[in-house]
């Protein structure tokens, strides 16, 4: 659920103007993929073949399709129970949200958005 909201919040940013379109479709792109690979990776754990290197997992994460790695967490109950790699997981998210925060900041601090909302 954190992970469509959060990109709901990315597309309203958008929608506003604080973020680029491209940005959130992005996001949207790279959550999608993501979500692919954790099934994919998934069906290969079950059929007993190569699977899919976990570092590539986590760099999708972290370059944005994350919110799509959770999803796919949850959807195909893989990857929830390994401890390390949910910690390096979490690690990947909370770098992503950092960086994303720290763009809209910066962009506040140089008068490029308004929080206004008086009108």
């Amino acid at each position: 659920m954190a992970a469509i909201f959060f990109l709901l919040i990315v597309f309203a940013a958008a929608a506003i103007g604080w973020l680029p379109e491209s940005v959130a479709v992005l996001y949207f792109i790279l959550s999608i993929i993501t979500l692919f690979m954790y099934g994919l990776d998934k069906w290969l754990a079950l059929k007993g073949k190569r699977r899919i290197n976990e570092n590539k997992l986590h760099l999708l994460s972290l370059i944005g399709g994350w919110p799509g790695a959770t999803i796919g967490q949850q959807a195909f109950r893989h990857k929830i129970s390994k401890q390390s790699f949910r910690r390096l997981y979490y690690l990947t998210v909370l770098i992503n949200l950092a960086a994303i925060s720290a763009f809209l900041i910066l962009k506040y601090q140089l008068g490029l958005i308004e929080l206004d909302f008086t009108h």
